[in-house]
């Protein structure tokens, strides 16, 4: 009977293994949900600078940086499918972002929690639904349900320029910003669907 058991052990070991490693990340994903997360930040405060300078509206940047990230996120995630991958590529755009006016806020390293806070919220919630495509939609408006009314909150406590006034309207932000990211999903998978099958993003989703 012991050497039975024995055996049965020995045999689930393996498989024990093998899914604690898939629930890992590798250097591979780690390198790619990097590039990705500095991806992200940099085309948002490229195109987020062209927009506010254009409009001479400091705020005008989320329009376009909602669709940016969208876009990037949906990739990333589907590429690894793993939870961590958001919270990941958040906290590099908030590392980066801390020197500058990206987040709508003064520098400061508060960006940093915001920007955990924010890819935990879409992890736990597209890991819920198990990557599925619904999931990156759930865990679009859920972010935005959560942070928003929080964060608008905390620019007031920062005394920020027009954040009162701005805090009056967040239901009608969160409806734009939903509508903006969902497009940017959107594109994400029209794109991650093209691609996925490309050497470079198999060589990350093959472990």
């Amino acid at each position: 009977m012991n050497n039975q058991t024995q055996s049965q052990q020995n045999i689930n070991l393996p498989q024990q293994n093998n899914n604690n490693k898939r629930r890992r990340f590798n250097t591979k994903e780690l390198s790619f949900i990097g590039l990705m997360g500095a991806l992200m930040f940099a085309l948002s405060f490229l195109f987020g600078s062209v927009l506010n300078i254009a409009t001479g509206n400091p705020a005008a940047s989320g329009f376009i940086t909602q669709i940016i990230q969208g876009i990037i996120l949906t990739v990333a995630v589907l590429t690894t499918r793993k939870f961590g991958t958001a919270t990941y590529m958040w906290l590099i755009y908030g590392i980066l972002a801390v020197p500058t006016n990206m987040w709508g806020g003064l520098p400061g390293v508060y960006k940093v929690l915001i920007s955990l806070a924010t890819g935990l919220i879409f992890d736990t919630v597209i890991y819920f639904f198990r990557y599925k495509t619904k999931g990156l939609f759930a865990g679009n408006i859920t972010t935005y349900i959560v942070l928003v009314p929080v964060l608008l909150w905390f620019y007031t406590q920062l005394n920020i320029p027009g954040a009162e006034k701005v805090l009056k309207y967040w239901p009608i932000m969160i409806v734009i910003f939903f509508t903006l990211f969902s497009f940017g999903i959107w594109i994400g998978l029209k794109i991650f669907n093209r691609i996925k099958n490309k050497r470079t993003i198999k060589l990350v989703m093959d472990n």
